[in-house]
């Protein structure tokens, strides 16, 4: 009777041995789409932080021509308007 306890307690310490191995695999299975996710994320966001910076160089360059387009646009009202009034 005490054999066959034994017995069994060795057969569910086995299982929980195989199952506990189960899950140490399983865990480093995570870890490693953790980490790859990580590295994912930091790329994509150094290129993210790469582009903002082009598109605020840009808008600034926009921002710049605007200006020189409305200067330039004054000046010619400005022409036309001496023009009329001579």
């Amino acid at each position: 009777d005490q054999d066959d306890n034994l017995d069994h307690l060795s057969l569910a310490i086995g299982r929980q041995r195989e199952l506990g191995l189960l899950i140490g695999d399983e865990l480093e299975s995570h870890v490693r789409l953790i980490d790859e996710t990580s590295e994912l994320t930091d790329r994509t966001d150094e290129r993210l932080r790469r582009a903002k910076k082009k598109l605020d160089y840009v808008g600034r360059k926009v921002k710049d021509n605007k200006s020189v387009c409305i200067v330039i646009a004054l000046i010619f009202v400005f022409f036309v308007l001496v023009a009329l009034f001579r």
